[in-house]
């Protein structure tokens, strides 16, 4: 690692002396000459065009088969820190601690009550009781599910979960409703209505999702 950590800020070095060479000379005894192939690089899809601490521009060069850039510029165009210990000649690059925060869009109770499919059961011989099931109809696996659930306050869970089982019992007045909240088989809770009465609980939600 340390030779190949050498050999890249040899090229670093290079590529600044060679700003403001017009020659691919690299010294005056002729000990050396590097015939180099200045090159452009894109970072997402973007002209990348990295700088030194000073704000000089820095060249991009392959010599040999191997490309050439500056360290730090590139790792900063990615929201990289990168750190050079002088003592030991070690460099070193990591994750940004001000790398920027992705804030998820806010959840509203309208995207909980569009993520069930409301259907009654085939058959229900309950008297004036209609059964429903509401199936979660979203792409979402367990887990990522599990967290979308949680995004929710219980108080919005419960208020979206009664107006779905209110508005099936305004279809199918004077009976009683009992609405099972179900993800692939999993029994999430239960909210029944009735004239006068609506209730939700979601005690099995709370034990299946931690």
């Amino acid at each position: 690692m340390k030779g190949k950590l050498t050999s890249f800020f040899t090229g670093v070095i290079a590529a600044l002396l060679l700003m403001f060479l017009p020659v691919s000379a690299l010294a005056s005894d002729g000990s050396l000459t590097l015939t180099i192939h200045p090159i452009k690089v894109l970072v997402n899809g973007e002209v990348f065009q990295p700088k030194d601490v000073q704000g000089n521009d820095i060249l991009v060069f392959t010599y040999d088969g191997t490309t050439y850039a500056p360290l730090r510029a590139l790792a900063e165009a990615y929201g990289l820190e990168v750190g050079y210990d002088g003592k030991n000649h070690i460099a070193t690059v990591n994750g940004s601690a001000q790398a920027p925060v992705i804030t998820p869009a806010p959840v509203s109770s309208t995207d909980f009550s569009a993520a069930w499919t409301v259907k009654e059961k085939p058959v229900t011989n309950y008297g004036s009781e209609k059964i429903f099931t509401a199936r979660y109809n979203g792409s979402l696996g367990t887990q990522d599910f599990k967290t979308w659930w949680k995004s929710f306050d219980r108080g919005t869970i419960e208020s979206c979960a009664e107006q779905l089982a209110a508005d099936v019992l305004s279809d199918n007045p004077g009976c009683r409703i009992t609405m099972y909240f179900d993800y692939n088989g999993s029994m999430l809770g239960t909210v029944m209505a009735e004239s006068g009465y609506v209730g939700a609980n979601f005690n099995a939600a709370d034990t299946w999702i931690k």
